[in-house]
């Protein structure tokens, strides 16, 4: 699964209406990248060993879906709650498969 290129130019956009033009550690303002893919988080502490709980049952963590954006001159890596960005009930990702069979467009 990948973003939509309609969501990544909505981030793009807030970003830099946010002030968010050049990277904030080395000033480049041509190397700022928004990655293809979500970055997922996992609030509430690391995954339980196998025998914590059986499969299935309710972990009590969050997941959160973040946008990454990383400076290609220096590397500087920052992640940003994709939930922010999102209006209404838009889809925001989309399946590589199903866009490369042409059945979803963006």
């Amino acid at each position: 699964m990948r973003w939509r290129h309609s969501f990544i130019a909505e981030v793009s956009q807030a970003l830099a209406q946010l002030g968010l033009r050049a990277c904030p550690i080395c000033g480049s303002a041509d190397a700022l990248g928004i990655g293809r893919f979500p970055a997922f988080l996992l609030d509430g502490g690391p995954p339980p060993d196998g025998d914590d709980l059986p499969l299935g049952e309710d972990h009590d963590h969050d997941l959160t879906f973040a946008v990454r954006i990383e400076c290609a001159a220096c590397g500087h890596l920052m992640l940003f709650n994709a939930e922010k960005y999102r209006t209404g009930d838009e889809p925001i990702l989309v399946r590589e498969r199903a866009e490369e069979e042409g059945q979803l467009r963006d």
